[in-house]
């Protein structure tokens, strides 16, 4: 038969004097004896999403932008995926910026994507980037359409018979 028994054990703690220091044994009591690997999680949590903002930028379904950096910084696709959201509200903040800023970075994404369907020979993009570079600044609004489609008017007069 096995009996417990609660002991109270008291843990003595050495007590310098005034004359003495206290000596710093352990990693407890000396903050120079621990090692910390670099910079702070905080630091890294920040880095992940700030890679994982230039994902989102050069497109690409959440999931694959979430296994990039999961493959990249070796986290689990749970954090992939928590850096994804933060990367997003790096977006959401950015886009209260000004609008000319937005359009400016747009225009630059489309330019590039111009570049790269150009290299392939996808003309069709090409055109539709090219129709929607167009419409922002102001190239197809329809207000100027309106104004610059001519107008014919016929008119018909009526002819009187004689009988």
């Amino acid at each position: 038969m096995l009996r417990l028994v609660l002991v109270k054990v008291f843990y003595l703690q050495p007590v310098a004097d005034n004359n003495t220091e206290e000596k710093k044994t352990s990693v407890g009591d000396d903050e120079s004896k621990r090692w910390r690997k670099g910079r702070g999680a905080a630091h890294k949590v920040e880095e992940r999403a700030q890679v994982c903002y230039g994902y989102i930028l050069e497109g690409g379904t959440r999931h694959q932008i979430a296994e990039k950096v999961s493959s990249r910084f070796n986290v689990s696709m749970r954090t992939a995926h928590d850096d994804y959201k933060r990367a997003m509200e790096l977006l959401r903040q950015e886009q209260n910026g000004t609008r000319e800023e937005l359009l400016n970075q747009l225009q630059a994404l489309r330019l590039a994507t111009v570049q790269k369907a150009l290299k392939r020979g996808h003309f069709q993009t090409v055109a539709t980037l090219l129709g929607d570079m167009g419409r922002v600044i102001g190239e197809a609004a329809p207000e100027q359409l309106a104004l610059q489609v001519p107008t014919l008017d016929i008119k018909i007069e009526g002819r009187e018979e004689t009988g």
